[in-house]
């Protein structure tokens, strides 16, 4: 008796059988978003051919995860007030063995004007 071959090709996250469901690395996601703003534009003379060929284009032209990830806002802050730490950790316990008093005046000064800098940018918004 000869076994039925099964499809497990839709398991493996990288298989077109993945792709096509919605499943996997976001690419489908990316191009069923491109084909709902190219439909949307132009439903009557819609062109599942043009489009597709437009698609490698515009996929083309995106940046990567990577590069897009790195260029956010929020990366940039998160960099920097790592930095702060890494620098500040080593230096506040150095700084306050040697002028206590000064490097407390440092601080609430630092904080103080967080503060307001925080509260000024919360009115311009």
């Amino acid at each position: 008796m000869k076994k039925a071959m099964e499809d497990f090709d839709y398991l493996v996250p990288e298989s077109n059988a993945a792709w096509l469901d919605g499943r996997g690395d976001g690419r489908f996601e990316r191009y069923e978003r491109f084909y709902q703003s190219e439909r949307a534009v132009d439903a009557a003379g819609f062109d599942l051919e043009r489009t597709n060929e437009g698609y490698k284009e515009w996929a083309s032209r995106q940046p990567s995860r990577l590069l897009s990830l790195v260029s956010a806002p929020w990366f940039g802050r998160v960099a920097i007030v790592f930095f702060c730490l890494y620098m500040g950790c080593p230096l506040v316990p150095g700084l306050a063995k040697a002028m206590p008093e000064a490097t407390g005046a440092m601080l609430v000064a630092v904080f103080i004007g967080l503060r307001i800098f925080h509260r000024r940018r919360r009115k311009k918004n």
